[in-house]
């Protein structure tokens, strides 16, 4: 018995595709894109599955329906290679090395450390390799981890596969390792198991093949042999059709024997698993982050050269000038950034975990964050991924308990594997008051039974209560609506009776003859109860007499009195509405992406409250009013079906992109999506980084889009391909996790944007002092070695930021990094450091008259800019990590004030430690001096509150 799961499928392929003759030895492989491929695999699919069994084996003459020779297989296997649909990659050890190493500040460190070493400035150049060293090994330490955890999720399988082989020209059945399946192999499969390859039917008897792991939806599809031969011009649908069943899924009821056509690397599954290796497109936030490297490396070219020329024409001292400049280029350098971002990373994987989310990729951590539409998979996701009786209704669409006692009966005598709707109408009459209805249908046995196949699509069992007594007894049957009513002919208009069986009240005579406008009716109340997103299961019956010993047959399925329906329904998780709201509250958009019917996902949007006037205004007209109301206004005479779009509809859309684009703007629910259907709405979603798109899914049929988009979610319960493809897997199947971790991600992002706003205006400031001191005094205000150790100390005490509370209305939208806003920020609060600054050179000058290059007090000079400058910039942390009063409306966290007056403390105990101040040339300042520092801190505190005030107000109330 073949036990094998393609859920065990890691994401890496080879960027090739073998084509050629069964029996010809491949040349070079010949690259052709994944689409392409989709393309090849179902052309090769749709030739053998368009003909009756027959002439499969007419199409393919080294094949047979008695199997294949082992020298025939050996021969095939020689040409194809073995049926292992991926390699499984190595840890990539260097890879990660690199990817944790290649960082735009890591990189700018690297040239400043290799210039200030080769210039002899050694102690400077080891703080910077140092610095590199650090973030690198922490980033590549936990990238490192994650990928041995997500390897550790592959599970072990068996791979022994029941073929029919010719051994001495005699048909066997006999047990094959999986590997060694070719194409032409005809393979034996019962109910559990799962297809070793591509295949077409050649029999089938009441066969169903669960597709959950490429369609996502849970219900079985029938499947059976092709009977007649297919019209060319007729599309062939890969994931809907009767007679083909794809690699990786599983028989959930019935046997049957299918041919092998594609194995290995030429399945669909492994053409979507090709996809996955391809190269990532850029996030947001690593859009965001290249431009801000941009930024600063433009800043960097400007200001070192303008000080360079400044010092040295003041000076007349070029070495030292370029000694200065570099120290200045160091200076506007954020140099701690990727320490503290990856430290801050750490820090939320850590936290981030107690809310059950494990994150693979550290920069996923800050994409959530920014997030601001999600996309989920419906089945299982926003719903329990579960059958349930939803009612059962008579003809009319009425509440009726008759339906389902029939249904009952029928699903409690029939014999074979119970499919999943057998299971939820036992479920639901035992659970239903307190199994009062249980107890009424006791005491039935069966006295024959038609099984179900995948044709008559129905069931019938004749059955008998012990307490009825007498020759009497039940016709039951139940299957797909239109093929039970074919087979009606009256209906039961209500529950009267002349006499029971049992405790069922059935009476024929109560039945109406069925014309072709009662047929009608019933059909439309099919229909409406469909569009209410409702399965139906029709139920019909008639009472039958029992003679000798009864047996029943297809041929009994006739003069059926149509009883009603059984309506099914997916219910939604308990905590689904309420999550979607709490995504509401954080404006995160939710769409929802599926394999399903638009009128099952309708009704899931509609219990979710996705159609309400809130969500059209944020969803459905991204170019409305940016007044809320005004947009709730329009959205309100949005018609329903506008906003649900279906896959055949958007492949009909592809050749007009912009009304393509604007569809897919507009659209919640995107219904009948292939995989590459949903990697296309991703990506148009995310606009090429214009917005941050997560999407949540947990089938093969999700991987492409979870790759595709800006965070990839998937769950620990999830197909193995999905999880590898995604950078977060929730420990819990829900979207108040994602909610959860969302919020966690807008304070990692946030921390670090306060980072690196108070480091830029901070240096910025410093480098505008520079560029004064150097057109004015004759000597250096600051050595190079003093401005490195003090901008250590301050990005020290940025160290503790990843530790810091975050104001709770930033929480409330999404964020990113914007390279236009760190430069507004740094060019608007950085100069106003300058001022105080200026004060420090002017008491140095008039005060201490330090007025030469080779005055004595120069070191004097220089201690006081270091501990002005020192102090002004850790106290004044206080200030720019908030909007608000520090203090009063918002407190820093315990390690962040800690670290913060710790570090002060330190600066200013510098210039007295012995031999440290006089390797850095400081010297104890007169004590006057710290009135003046107390008078400075105060000073720039206030100014920075009243450029702050005006800074809100001229940007919106912008601030991080």
């Amino acid at each position: 018995m073949m036990r094998f799961s393609f859920d065990a499928i890691l994401a890496s392929l080879p960027a090739r595709f073998r084509v050629g003759s069964k029996f010809q030895k491949h040349g070079p492989d010949i690259s052709i894109s994944t689409q392409t491929k989709e393309a090849e695999i179902t052309a090769k699919l749709a030739r053998l599955a368009r003909v009756p069994v027959p002439d499969v084996f007419e199409l393919e003459p080294t094949w047979s329906p008695d199997g294949l020779s082992e020298e025939t297989a050996a021969q095939i296997l020689d040409v194809y290679g073995l049926n292992i649909p991926v390699n499984e990659r190595p840890l990539a050890a260097l890879s990660l090395l690199w990817i944790a190493l290649w960082n735009p500040f890591n990189v700018l460190l690297t040239i400043l450390a290799i210039i200030n070493a080769a210039t002899d400035s050694i102690p400077t150049s080891i703080v910077m390799i140092t610095m590199v060293v650090a973030s690198t090994s922490l980033r590549y330490w936990q990238e490192m981890k994650s990928m041995v955890q997500a390897l550790k999720l592959v599970r072990s399988i068996v791979t022994r596969v029941r073929v029919i082989r010719r051994v001495n020209s005699v048909p066997q059945e006999i047990e094959v390792d999986l590997r060694h399946i070719v194409p032409g192999d005809v393979v034996a499969v019962a109910s559990g198991d799962v297809f070793p390859g591509d295949c077409v039917v050649i029999s089938a008897e009441a066969m169903a093949v669960t597709q959950a792991s490429l369609t996502g939806e849970m219900l079985p599809i029938d499947k059976a042999v092709c009977v007649t031969a297919m019209d060319e011009s007729e599309q062939f649908h890969l994931l809907d059709n009767r007679n083909v069943c794809l690699a990786g899924t599983s028989v959930a009821a019935g046997n049957g024997r299918v041919v092998v056509v594609c194995t290995g690397k030429d399945t669909y599954m492994a053409a979507i698993a090709e996809e996955l290796n391809r190269k990532r497109p850029e996030n947001a936030i690593q859009l965001g982050i290249r431009k801000v490297s941009y930024v600063l490396l433009a800043f960097m070219a400007v200001m070192a050269p303008a000080v360079f020329i400044v010092q040295g024409a003041v000076s007349k001292d070029w070495k030292g000038a370029v000694m200065f400049a570099i120290a200045i280029a160091v200076g506007i350098t954020p140099e701690m950034l990727p320490m503290i971002v990856t430290s801050n990373l750490a820090l939320s994987a850590v936290r981030i975990a107690r809310q059950k989310v494990i994150v693979k990729r550290f920069d996923a951590i800050q994409n959530l964050g920014a997030v601001s539409v999600l996309c989920s998979d419906k089945t299982g996701t926003l719903t329990a991924d579960l059958v349930r009786v939803g009612k059962s209704v008579n003809i009319k669409g009425e509440l009726s308990d008759l339906p389902i006692k029939l249904s009952f009966i029928n699903s409690l005598l029939q014999t074979g594997s119970r499919s999943p709707i057998d299971r939820a109408i036992l479920d639901y009459v035992g659970e239903e008051e307190k199994g009062t209805l249980s107890d009424e249908l006791d005491g039935w046995s069966k006295l024959g039974e038609v099984p179900f196949d995948s044709t008559r699509r129905m069931l019938s069992v004749l059955a008998r209560s012990h307490s009825a007594g007498g020759q009497e007894a039940l016709f039951i049957t139940k299957g797909a609506v239109e093929e039970v009513l074919e087979r009606c002919v009256s209906a039961l208009m209500y529950e009267g009776l002349s006499r029971p069986i049992g405790n069922i009240k059935f009476d024929s005579s109560s039945s109406t003859t069925l014309t072709e406008a009662g047929r009608l009716e019933i059909l439309n109340s099919a229909k409406r109860l469909n569009e209410d997103g409702l399965r139906l299961i029709a139920v019909a019956a008639r009472k039958a007499l029992i003679k000798g010993h009864p047996s029943i047959s297809t041929e009994d399925e006739e003069d059926l009195v149509f009883v009603g329906f059984v309506a099914l329904l997916d219910p939604l998780k308990p905590d689904a509405a309420e999550a979607i709201q709490k995504l509401g509250s954080l404006h995160v958009q939710v769409r929802i992406l599926t394999g399903d019917v638009p009128a099952v996902a309708a009704k899931v949007a509609r219990d979710l409250g996705l159609f309400n006037s809130v969500n059209l205004s944020k969803v459905a007209k991204p170019r409305s009013p940016k007044d809320e109301e005004a947009a709730s206004d329009i959205c309100e005479r949005i018609d329903e079906s506008s906003l649900i779009v279906t896959g055949p509809e958007l492949a009909e859309l592809a050749k007009d992109t912009e009304l393509l684009n604007e569809t897919i703007e507009r659209a919640i629910i995107f219904a009948k999506l292939s995989p590459y259907q949903k990697l296309d709405v991703v990506k148009a979603l995310r606009g090429g980084g214009r917005r941050a798109v997560a999407f949540l899914g947990d089938g093969v049929n999700d991987a492409l889009a979870i790759r595709g988009a800006d965070v990839g979610i998937s769950v620990d319960s999830g197909t193995e391909i999905a999880k590898e493809a995604a950078d977060v897997i929730l420990l819990e199947k829900s979207l108040d996790v994602v909610a959860r971790g969302v919020v966690e991600g807008r304070i990692t992002l946030l921390n670090t944007v306060k980072y690196i706003k108070m480091a830029c205006s901070s240096n910025f400031g410093n480098v505008f002092s520079v560029l004064i001191a150097s057109a004015w005094l004759p000597y250096q205000p600051m050595l190079p070695l003093q401005l490195l150790i003090q901008n250590l100390l301050y990005d020290f005490s940025q160290a503790s930021i990843p530790w810091d509370n975050v104001d709770p209305e930033y929480l409330e939208r999404p964020k990113t990094w914007s390279a236009w806003s760190i430069v507004r920020f740094m060019v608007c609060i950085g100069p106003f450091s300058s001022p105080f600054d200026i004060t420090t050179f002017s008491i140095n000058w008039f005060h201490y008259k330090i007025r030469t290059a080779n005055s004595p007090l120069v070191p004097l000079a220089q201690t006081n800019w270091f501990l002005e400058g020192s102090l002004t910039q850790l106290f004044i942390i206080q200030f720019l990590r908030t909007h608000k009063i520090p203090f009063i409306q918002s407190r820093a966290s315990l390690p962040v004030v800690l670290v913060t007056f710790g570090v002060a403390c330190i600066s200013m105990a510098i210039p007295y430690i012995p031999k440290l101040n006089s390797a850095l040339q400081l010297t104890p300042p007169v004590p006057m001096f710290y009135a003046y520092l107390v008078g400075t801190v105060a000073g720039y505190a206030l100014v920075v509150h009243i450029v702050k005030t005006i800074y809100l107000r001229v940007f919106n109330g912008e601030w991080l």
